[in-house]
């Protein structure tokens, strides 16, 4: 497993306001794991993207905000992610819903991207009406928490490690070859599969 976490390229955009809540899950793996790349969405501008194509597995961690991951964090999910790529996603919540990360599933969807697993647990909230009762979940996340997230990055290695770093080789392959021979674009493609039909009816007509 050493060896297959030392050659994975794996970053973690994070987003973690008001308690810090996220951002002790994301220390917590980086801390486990320092060949982790970490990047907070927060000190990206509006039109700044990262280059994601490195990385064999890219980690969304969000708060939860009305039911809904972090905004830029889900501007970079939709404007970043590409087909094919491998997803998993940390995040906290509060109130008594474990919320399950279908927002985030609904974006790798939409990209073509694999949405693996999310670990969550609970976070300390004192937003909107949690403040007049001193807070949600208190505490939390606690120790055991923030070790699960660990276990919980270890595992996907572990399970999934050696998959990414082979379906990753063909992957830069097939990229390498399709930038040494241009396809032309979509109407040389269409002009492609036409003389392939084209050439299977005549020697159809031929038998």
């Amino acid at each position: 497993m050493d060896e297959v976490t030392n050659e994975l390229k794996t970053v973690i955009l994070y987003r973690s306001k008001h308690h810090g809540n996220t951002k002790k899950l994301v220390d917590a793996v980086a801390a486990a794991h320092p060949e982790i790349t970490v990047i907070d969405v927060a000190s990206l501008g509006k039109r700044e993207y990262p280059d994601l194509s490195p990385y064999h597995i890219i980690a969304f961690a969000s708060g939860i905000y009305y039911g809904k991951f972090d905004a830029d964090i889900r501007r970079i999910a939709e404007e970043c992610l590409r087909d094919g790529d491998n997803v998993i996603g940390f995040i906290t919540y509060g109130g008594n819903d474990k919320h399950n990360g279908r927002e985030l599933s609904g974006i790798c969807r939409l990209k073509f991207a694999n949405l693996l697993s999310v670990y969550g647990c609970p976070g300390f909230d004192t937003y909107g009406p949690f403040k007049f009762v001193g807070g949600m979940n208190k505490g939390r996340p606690n120790e055991e928490d923030i070790a699960g997230a660990v276990e919980f990055y270890d595992r996907i290695v572990k399970d999934y490690g050696q998959i990414f770093l082979d379906e990753r080789a063909k992957r830069d392959k097939r990229d390498a070859y399709n930038r040494e021979h241009p396809t032309g674009g979509l109407i040389a493609g269409i002009k492609r599969s036409a003389r392939k039909l084209a050439g299977k009816r005549k020697d159809s007509g031929k038998e």
